[in-house]
């Protein structure tokens, strides 16, 4: 049995990595006693996956993660013994059951961010967005290589020194790289996803 559970990542959860998160969810699920599913082999590990990784420091809404249980329970039931345990900054918010073998990431492709921070830090990916093509420059072995990450931006548009962004399979902090801003610098949200 496949649940799909959306879930928010936000205070001190913001700075646990991906893989962390995997731990993470392994250990919580744990001790929600909640029966699931192992793949095979030497070493056997619970079927969980995520979507697209979240940047370290990014708070994010409307995460998505996939479990396969290896008893049936209700939808209700998972998300109360998983909110029962009562992770500051980590809430289950729905849980679906599915049908559809595809991965996360072959659903949810398109993520809404919001960007804020100083004027001029905004003012500079304002100016990278509206370019015609955003070019990035990656030197790997020796080998360079050109990819235009304008095509991944579906929409932006600014509110004072917020930008919002609707991006396919891609990170802000690719922009905020070109545009010469420091993370540390801006607050990034991640909103949920668009479908």
């Amino acid at each position: 049995m496949k649940k799909r559970i959306f879930f928010d990542k936000c205070e001190e959860m913001r700075f646990i990595s991906h893989l962390d998160m995997l731990r993470f969810a392994d250990r919580l699920l744990k001790k929600a006693h909640i029966p699931m599913k192992y793949s095979q082999g030497f070493h056997p590990r619970p079927k969980i996956s995520l979507g697209n990784p979240v940047s370290l420091g990014t708070e994010a809404y409307g995460e998505i993660m996939d479990i396969e249980l290896s008893e049936m329970m209700t939808n209700e039931e998972v998300m109360s013994r998983m909110n029962s345990a009562a992770v500051p900054g980590f809430s289950v918010k729905k849980v679906e059951t599915i049908e559809d073998k595809r991965s996360i990431v072959d659903i949810y492709t398109n993520a809404i961010f919001e960007i804020s921070g100083r004027k001029e830090d905004i003012d500079k990916l304002e100016e990278l967005f509206n370019r015609d093509e955003i070019i990035e420059v990656k030197e790997k072995k020796g080998k360079v290589s050109e990819r235009n990450l304008g095509e991944r931006v579906k929409d932006f548009s600014r509110e004072g020194n917020t930008i919002k962004l609707e991006l396919v399979n891609t990170s802000p902090n690719s922009f905020l790289i070109l545009a010469e801003v420091d993370v540390k610098d801006v607050h990034i949200v991640k909103k949920g996803y668009k479908i």
